[in-house]
């Protein structure tokens, strides 16, 4: 879908005090937009690659108990997306 600069002026002098300010703040890179469509349990390269960290660096936030694995089978497990965009948005440690 193409947004031609005429269309985006109107959505910004219609839209609320509220959502003026989340956009705002996710065009400045502060907060990340949640995302709705796709799993809600992500891979290591999935998590990894939404939060534009490498896999080790990944594996140090799950040791430092910043997110936690969700365990499908013994091996095998998961992160939540609702975990990882949290941290991603700053919220520090995802779970207490």
């Amino acid at each position: 879908m193409s947004v031609n600069n005429d269309d985006l002026i109107r959505a910004v002098f219609s839209a609320t005090d509220e959502a003026k300010q989340r956009a705002l703040a996710i065009l400045e890179g502060r907060e990340l937009p949640e995302i709705i469509d796709g799993p809600l349990l992500l891979s290591m390269g999935e998590s990894a690659e939404l939060l534009h960290i490498s896999r080790a660096t990944l594996w140090r936030t799950i040791k430092a108990g910043r997110l936690e694995k969700v365990m499908l089978y013994p091996g095998a497990f998961r992160l939540r997306r609702s975990d990882v965009v949290a941290l991603a948005n700053g919220k520090g440690s995802a779970r207490a």
